[in-house]
C-alpha cells in the first residue's frame, strides 16, 4: 500500500508544471517500498545471474540516458535494483505469482527509462501511450500478485 500511495503521490506531483522533482521523489519512494516488500523472507539480491543481467541492462540504459542529457541527480539506480530484487525472488520462489510481480518491475523499470528517454534525449512516438501503459500494468501486476514469503522460501496464500 505504501508503494501504491507513493505511486500516486508521484503521478499526482508530475501533473503540475514545477514538481517534476517531488514526483521523482515520490517515484523513488514507491520504488525502495517495493524493494523492502521483495525483500520480505528473502535474502538481498538472492540470484546473482538476474542481478548481474539486470545491471547490465540498467547501464546500458543509463549510458543512453547520461549521453542524452539526464541530470545527474537523477541517476539513481532505485528502479534497478527493485528488478533484481523480484527476478531474484522469482528464481527462488518459482511460481506464476512471484514472475507476475517480476515482470511488472521489469515493466516498472521501462516505464521509467521511456519517461526519462521521452523528457532528457528526444521525443517518443506515443509516449504517454507507452510510459502509462507499462506503468498501469506494471502496478497492476505488483500490486495484485505480490505475496508473503512463509518460513519454508515459498509464497503465501
Amino acid at each position: 500500500m505504501l508503494a501504491l500511495a507513493c505511486s500516486l503521490a508521484g503521478d499526482v506531483f508530475l501533473m503540475f508544471e514545477g514538481l517534476f522533482l517531488p514526483g521523482l521523489v515520490a517515484f523513488l519512494l514507491a520504488h525502495l517500498a517495493y524493494l523492502a516488500l521483495f525483500l520480505r523472507g528473502l535474502p538481498w539480491l538472492p540470484s546473482r545471474a538476474a542481478a548481474l543481467a539486470v545491471a547490465l541492462i540498467g547501464a546500458a540504459m543509463y549510458v543512453f540516458l547520461w549521453r542524452g542529457g539526464l541530470p545527474a541527480a537523477l541517476r539513481l539506480p532505485a528502479s534497478g535494483l527493485m528488478v533484481a530484487q523480484a527476478v531474484g525472488r522469482a528464481l527462488r520462489l518459482r511460481d506464476g505469482a512471484a514472475w507476475r510481480v517480476a515482470l511488472g518491475a521489469g515493466l516498472f523499470m521501462l516505464s521509467d527509462s521511456l519517461l526519462a528517454t521521452n523528457r532528457f534525449v528526444q521525443p517518443l512516438p506515443l509516449a504517454p501511450l507507452w510510459v502509462l501503459g507499462s506503468y498501469f500494468i506494471a502496478q497492476l501486476l505488483i500490486a495484485a500478485c505480490a505475496r508473503p514469503v512463509s518460513a519454508r522460501g515459498q509464497s503465501g496464500t
